[in-house]
């Protein structure tokens, strides 16, 4: 019996291995630098929840500059342009190391400022690169191996997570100072520099053979432009990920804010979460390759949608409150994770050769709206209306991404043909076999996991 990781690991060709242990390294950087450790040194020098919004908004909207890279991506070719790219967001981030001089002369609401354009600038810098990410995964993953491909992805990222997150929470233990919090940006400093020496040992990546002019290269954009289902899938998809995000947004804080945890606490309850994702994820791909994505990606929003609304049942002092946390971080985490590998999956789908860097950077464009505008919102809702703003964006977020699953449900493409009606899906005894179904699948006991596993080797 084989773990499910190095089962799909072993599934994938040089150049996919070489591109998924650079983005290994990739993911240690990312949660040093821009996970929630980021969003506890805002709350530890007292940054107001509305600027806390706007920074989980950078990362997202930083990317619209990517509709302005294509001759970039184009000339340039994915590998050079993501290398120069990641290098300056390493050097940019450096700049938050000098948060405790300008404490020590100012105060806190100096060091505001110092975190918003330390992470500004990472965003930036890395929106300038981000346009070749999906382009170079399109030339080097082939289309076969894109569901094992994204599956360890997801898989790897998540046991890294937990490695990290861990990590984090136990140098986080007490009352942690701003040093402790400069350690972990240290950590992510050192591990992107590594991920820049190892994203140049990945094949691919180049540029035009011939000369590309600056209009013409937009052509990429109308070519993706004029396909009106991809247009569709994107305008589900934005909807779909702004449901996901007012959950995500907001949660940190909860714990923090309302439910009165410690950062360590927080930080070890997260990890749970991504330990979940890294034992299951493998089975709702092969769900996907079963039963076609758009079902795959109904069943984990759904389920994604009906923990936000358990959210509301978390109220502080309650006896069952802790318990339903760590459950609902695990089970929010799996689902997310899911649908996010899932969608990825649909959408190289729907890439043509002519038309790549268009089709992938409008992908890009979308998410960076639904991913950048929400945090925003969330966080003006939630300081505004304090505890009713959470539980708003829990309501939202389940409501919301429950009509965003029937609208994927009926959208995406990469399918098995379905045949649903409004009366079936309303129908009292659909969601009960929808909810057994999706914990089936996420226990590995569906029958598309049993056939993989009865196959010979």
């Amino acid at each position: 019996m084989q773990i499910p990781l190095v089962e799909n690991i072993r599934e994938l060709d040089h150049a996919p291995a070489r591109f998924l242990k650079f983005t290994a390294i990739n993911v240690i950087s990312w949660q040093c630098t821009v996970g929630p450790a980021m969003i506890l040194l805002a709350r530890k020098i007292d940054m107001p929840p509305a600027w806390v919004g706007w920074l989980i908004a950078f990362m997202p909207l930083s990317m619209l500059l990517v509709v302005g890279t294509v001759p970039l991506v184009l000339r340039l070719g994915p590998k050079r342009l993501m290398m120069a790219a990641w290098m300056t967001r390493n050097i940019l981030t450096c700049g938050v190391f000098v948060m405790p001089l300008l404490i020590a002369k100012w105060g806190n609401e100096s060091a505001w400022y110092l975190l918003l354009l330390t992470t500004l600038g990472f965003c930036l810098a890395r929106a300038m690169g981000a346009g070749g990410w999906f382009p170079w995964l399109h030339e080097v993953v082939p289309s076969h191996q894109r569901g094992p491909f994204f599956s360890a992805e997801a898989s790897l990222a998540q046991i890294i997570s937990v490695i990290i997150i861990v990590s984090q929470a136990l140098m986080l233990i007490g009352d942690p100072g701003i040093e402790r919090y400069l350690s972990i940006y240290a950590i992510g400093v050192l591990t992107g520099l590594v991920s820049v020496v190892w994203m140049y040992r990945v094949p691919g990546g180049g540029g035009a053979a011939t000369e590309i002019n600056f209009v013409s290269s937009f052509y990429e954009y109308r070519i993706a432009l004029q396909d009106r289902p991809y247009m569709i899938f994107i305008m589900v998809t934005v909807l779909s990920f702004s449901a996901l995000a007012w959950l995500g947004s907001g949660m940190v804080m909860y714990m923090r804010d309302i439910l009165g945890l410690s950062s360590n606490a927080i930080m070890f309850i997260t990890a749970s979460g991504s330990l979940g994702v890294f034992l299951t994820i493998r089975f709702w791909e092969r769900f996907a390759e079963h039963s076609g994505s758009a079902m795959a990606i109904y069943k984990t929003l759904t389920a994604h949608s009906l923990v936000a609304l358990a959210c509301l049942l978390l109220w502080p002092g309650a006896p069952w409150t802790i318990f339903l946390l760590v459950a609902i971080i695990m089970m929010g985490g799996i689902f997310a994770a899911a649908f996010w590998m899932l969608l990825h999956r649909a959408m190289l789908g729907y890439v043509q050769l002519e038309g790549r860097v268009g089709y992938t950077n409008i992908w890009t464009l979308g998410t960076a709206v639904a991913l950048g505008v929400t945090p925003i919102l969330a966080g003006l809702v939630i300081q505004n209306f304090g505890m009713n703003g959470f539980r708003t964006c829990f309501l939202i977020s389940g409501v919301g991404g429950l009509l965003c699953a029937i609208a994927c449900l009926k959208t995406v493409h990469d399918s098995v043909p379905i045949e649903r009606n409004a009366p079936q899906l309303f129908n009292a005894a659909f969601p009960v076999r929808t909810l057994f179904r999706i914990a089936w699948i996420t226990l590995g006991l569906h029958e598309s996991n049993k056939k993989r596993k009865d196959t010979p080797a």
